[in-house]
């Protein structure tokens, strides 16, 4: 309340300051920071299992997007304090740097950033306003758009990768158009050492199995899902070599997850009930149709579904507003995940999977939207 004199008589008079009054302690550029700290170690398993690719798939992103927030910035007459320094754009950079392949020549990053920052962010409003998670609709936009690109860009992961895709070659294939087959074969070639203990006949097994392993891994088995003969592939063991990353990742976006509901930054129960969901799908349905879908196990570990998990279905923005309505987000998500991976075109669906839910988020809402006080409290009372 604000104290005024006039007259020589005193008034006590409201402030016009606009909600909310009470301000918590974490700010968007706080929280941004935190999903930002809870990715690195992440980053890092990216870094030694694929090399120095990320690096600078992330280092485009993160100019592409502040120069488009800067843009959007000037167009607006906003202070470029507030539009660049919230973070949102750099936890976006961060989030498409590791969907993106690690060699991805620059362009196509610079064309799905773009697409993410200006067209899905800024254009419905800004942070806050956007109805769709911009990393994910940047990575189906560059994956439908230049599909060939995409498949062609991974590295299979192998143990100390970064010792062969160091930052001149990575830097030399995503800048220099360089032909990245010769760097692949140099990171797979370590895992045939780590290998190299095993006998003649379970590594001419592990071999087979290779060629269906790595980030393209989901690629590779399209066919085989498509005509029902998924089962009949061969398995592959995640203590061995390049199987290890994606051990080692899902344990570190667990960590991240565990940081993040630590500063209360994510709902666990969304997490878990995602997660719950997800292992039941997968599980019922690897049972009854193996030949479709995916050992429960492979679901969990390989494509998106751990980072979906941590730091895409918890966006506060895009998810559904209710706390009933959360859960029920977190249950599609998970069921059109296990879905799409097993009768979709696309190798991996969690980014499809992802846009549905957000877009239909609006409607979970109005379906799960607290009853109105008074209404339907009693039987006949107010109506």
């Amino acid at each position: 309340m604000n104290i005024t004199q006039s007259q020589g008589v005193v008034k006590n008079t409201l402030g016009t300051e606009t909600a909310p009054h009470l301000k918590g302690k974490m700010t968007t550029q706080l929280i941004m920071g935190c999903v930002i700290f809870a990715l690195l170690p992440a980053l890092c398993v990216q870094v030694y299992y694929f090399g120095y690719g990320i690096i600078w798939q992330f280092l485009i992103c993160e100019i592409t997007a502040l120069i488009c927030e800067t843009i959007v910035a000037l167009l607006r007459h906003r202070k470029l304090s507030i539009a660049v320094g919230d973070l949102s754009a750099t936890v976006t950079a961060l989030i498409l740097a590791f969907t993106l392949p690690p060699l991805l020549q620059c362009y196509y990053t610079v064309a799905a950033t773009v697409f993410a920052i200006i067209v899905v962010k800024s254009v419905f409003g800004g942070l806050g306003h956007n109805i769709f998670n911009p990393a994910m609709a940047g990575f189906i936009f560059i994956v439908i758009s230049c599909p060939a690109a995409m498949s062609n860009s991974w590295i299979v992961p192998a143990p100390a990768a970064y010792t062969q895709a160091t930052m001149s070659a990575t830097e030399k294939v995503i800048f220099e158009k360089a032909d990245p087959v010769n760097l692949r074969n140099l990171v797979e070639g370590l895992n045939l050492s780590e290998n190299s203990h095993e006998d003649d006949n379970d590594l001419s097994i592990s071999s087979i199995v290779d060629s269906f392993s790595g980030a393209t891994y989901l690629e590779n088995i399209k066919s085989a899902r498509k005509t029902s003969t998924l089962d009949l592939l061969p398995g592959h063991d995640f203590s061995l070599g390049n199987y290890k990353a994606y051990v080692a990742l899902a344990v570190a976006y667990t960590i991240g997850g565990l940081i993040l509901f630590a500063f209360k930054i994510i709902i666990l129960r969304m997490v878990v009930v995602f997660f719950a969901a997800f292992a039941l799908f997968q599980w019922v349905l690897n049972h009854y149709f193996p030949g479709n879908f995916m050992p429960l196990e492979d679901g969990l570990l390989f494509g998106g579904t751990m980072i979906a998990a941590f730091f895409i279905i918890t966006d506060p923005v895009t998810n559904a507003g209710t706390s009933r309505g959360r859960i029920y987000f977190s249950i599609f998500v998970a069921f059109l995940i296990v879905i799409l991976r097993a009768f979709g075109s696309y190798s991996d669906a969690v980014a499809f999977a992802v846009l549905l839910g957000n877009a239909c988020a609006p409607l979970i809402d109005v379906l799960t939207s607290r009853r109105p006080y008074g209404v339907g409290y009693i039987k006949g009372g107010f109506q």
